[in-house]
This record gives C-alpha cells, structure tokens and sequence, in this order.
C-alpha cells in the first residue's frame, strides 16, 4: 500500500526523483512524467492533443510548475534521486523513442507514459518490478486526489512499490 503524504513536508518529494504526475480534468486525470527541479517546478514529458498542431497526440516536454498549481494533484514517485540520478536529457530520450497514438481517443496519455517508463527501465534507468500492478496503484492513488488540485494545496505525493 502507498503512503500518500499529509502535508507539503513530505519525505516522499525530492527534487531530482521521478514522478507519474496526474493533473486534474473532468472524466479521468492527464498523466505525464516530471523531474522536479524544486518544489516550485520541474521538467514535464507528455503528450497532448493540440488542434492548431496537429489533430492527433504530439509530444511536448515543458517546465511545469508544480506549487501553486489549480490542476497537478498527484506526485508518484517512481525513481528517488537517493538511487541514482535520470537526467531530462535521459527522460527526454525515452520519451522521444516512444510514438505517439495516432488517434485523438481520449485515456491515451497514460498507456504512453507507461510505454516510457518499460523504456527507462530498458534502460537501466528505473526497476520495474510489475507494470500492470504500477498502473493500477497509479489509478488507486490519482482517483483520490482531485481535491489537492488547487493553488493552496501542494499535489498529493507517494512513493511506489512497483518502480524505483
């Protein structure tokens, strides 16, 4: 069972680790992948459906702000800083290898990051111990979370028992 935090002194955020990131939205949370660089922001891999880009999912790597923030509720780590460093150069790549769905259907931004993290763990990167099981403690956790999606709260944190 993940330990969710309770309030923002949690041990479980490091800056420097990986998150699974979940951002607030109406029928199921976005989800991407984040390298804090502080508690203020950090480096954020996902992919989006941007209709003056492209009518399909795109990728986009961008600082994301993470204090403050009304739509990030959830912070799974998935790799402490303590066990060795992923670079966004390192997170950058494995996102970047994996494609994109073709589709505009919605839910696909979390089957994709977890494409990436097979792929950092192909890399020697995280241990993925079981991927269906991190999938579902992700889900458990983030549907939990809506209300930390606010600029007074800081995002709801764990750390996973199926990737580090």
């Amino acid at each position: 069972m993940i330990s969710p935090s309770e309030d923002m002194s949690n041990t479980y955020f490091t800056p420097g680790s990986l998150y699974i990131a979940a951002f607030a939205q109406a029928r199921a949370p976005h989800v991407g992948l984040i390298i804090p660089t502080s508690r203020a922001s950090g480096c954020l891999v996902h992919i989006r459906i941007d209709r003056d880009v492209s009518p399909t999912w795109t990728y986009q790597c961008r600082t994301q702000r993470i204090e403050s923030d009304m739509f990030i509720s959830s912070l799974l780590r998935i790799k402490d800083v303590s066990m060795g460093s992923i670079s966004l150069e390192q997170l950058q790549e494995a996102a970047q290898s994996v494609p994109t769905p073709q589709n505009d259907d919605f839910g696909e931004c979390f089957p994709w990051v977890l494409a990436v993290i097979r792929k950092l763990h192909e890399m020697g990167l995280v241990a993925l111990t079981d991927a269906e099981a991190l999938k579902d403690e992700f889900t458990r956790f983030a549907k939990g979370n809506r209300a930390y999606a606010r600029r007074d709260k800081f995002p709801n944190v764990a750390a996973s028992q199926f990737c580090q």
